[in-house]
């Protein structure tokens, strides 16, 4: 499981920063909707990875941010990703963790599970906001996972 997790999450990267891309060569960087649906992918991934480090998790109060703010955010979150995806073995995938915003019962789930919600939740929004782009008028990419194996997985470009 520790190579097609390792994938998921190099896929999850080289599709946010793929749609940021597209996002930032369109005209709709203030565009409400898109910036609200990106903060609430966003701050998920930072509270698992809150979650993965034992940290406590913290869902802080804050103004709506700019397109900026979020892709300066999904970047450094991705490098803690990929940081620690090089760490992942049997032994720390199987560690249990719990996803503390969930009411009892606990909702208690292994670090592979954790990692795969990640990636998955991540993809369902990725799809709204690129659909989102396209009835702005914008250019939405094609992110399969199957396009980025094609492409030979390449890595995460945040810039043009």
């Amino acid at each position: 499981m520790i190579g097609p997790l390792k994938d998921l999450l190099g896929h999850q990267a080289w599709a946010d920063a793929m749609f940021l891309r597209a996002w930032e060569g369109s005209e709709a960087l203030d565009d409400e909707e898109l910036r609200t649906r990106m903060d609430h992918q966003v701050a998920v991934q930072e509270a698992f990875l809150q979650v993965l480090k034992g940290d406590a998790v913290v869902f802080p109060e804050r103004p709506l941010p700019s397109f900026q703010e979020l892709k300066a955010r999904c970047e450094v979150g991705h490098q803690v990703f990929k940081a620690l995806g090089h760490g992942l073995d049997q032994a720390s995938l199987a560690r249990m963790v719990r996803v503390p915003w969930f009411p009892e019962p606990p909702c208690v789930i292994s670090v592979s599970d954790a990692l795969l919600q990640v990636c998955m939740h991540s993809q369902h929004h990725r799809g709204q906001n690129m659909a989102r782009l396209k009835a702005l008028g914008a250019i939405p990419k094609n992110v399969d996972y199957i396009i980025w194996l094609w492409k030979q997985k390449p890595e995460a470009r945040w810039n043009p």
